[in-house]
């Protein structure tokens, strides 16, 4: 299928998808001067948004892809793929701290201005 055929399919834009190509997330054939999707590319790209869901990065999904094609199966890619993991893991828990402190801020605030209001 032609590019816009997957990106109904994928419900995608056509940037997107040429993003995806431009980092080899996507390998479709090409022919003449366009590209041709099959079924591989919409797993694929099934996988990659899935893998985006989780919080992954472009970076680490074209890592992720890459330990895939070349070491498939083996402990060198389990253990790599742990390690991404691990650093996206220490990402959220950095992230989480910031929530929290923003959100006690935030109740701060909130207490402040309920009190004004009640002074009134």
């Amino acid at each position: 299928m032609f590019i816009g055929e997957f990106c109904r399919e994928c419900q995608a834009t056509k940037d997107t998808v040429r993003f995806y190509v431009a980092e080899w997330l996507l390998l479709p054939e090409k022919r003449g001067r366009n590209y041709w999707y099959s079924q591989q590319e919409v797993a694929d790209f099934k996988e990659i948004r899935a893998l985006q869901q989780l919080g992954f990065s472009i970076k680490a999904i074209c890592q992720i892809r890459q330990l895939h094609t070349t070491q498939c199966g083996t402990t060198l890619q389990w253990q790599a793929n742990a390690q991404i993991v691990a650093e996206e893991l220490t990402k959220v828990e950095e992230e989480l701290k910031v929530l929290q402190l923003r959100r006690e801020k935030l109740k701060n605030v909130q207490e402040k201005l309920i009190a004004l209001l009640q002074e009134k």
